[in-house]
């Protein structure tokens, strides 16, 4: 299970302060969508991180319809939006 609580998540919120936070010029500041809520609270949490992991989900909806209709430029900004969204690294509980 994903702990919404985890520092790594946490530090994605701007409201929220980490101890020991490292950001990089490169980094992209996801909390900067428009529908990224920098509220505390489990609900606007699990909200971020649908924010989070929609891209993916949409390349495996969308995907099969690539084969039949291809568009290089969709699929390669898909890929890149995925890959830097991926930079961030979840907390797994282990318990």
């Amino acid at each position: 299970m994903i702990s919404l609580n985890s520092p790594a998540f946490l530090s994605l919120n701007k409201s929220t302060e980490v101890g020991n936070k490292v950001t990089d010029a490169d980094d992209i500041q996801v909390s900067n969508h428009q529908q990224w809520n920098h509220k505390g609270g489990w609900k606007n949490l699990l909200n971020n991180f649908r924010l989070l992991i929609q891209p993916i989900m949409m390349l495996w909806i969308i995907f099969p319809w690539l084969y039949i209709l291809p568009n290089s430029n969709l699929l390669l900004g898909l890929n890149q939006l995925i890959s830097e969204i991926n930079q961030y690294q979840f907390f797994f509980n282990s318990g």
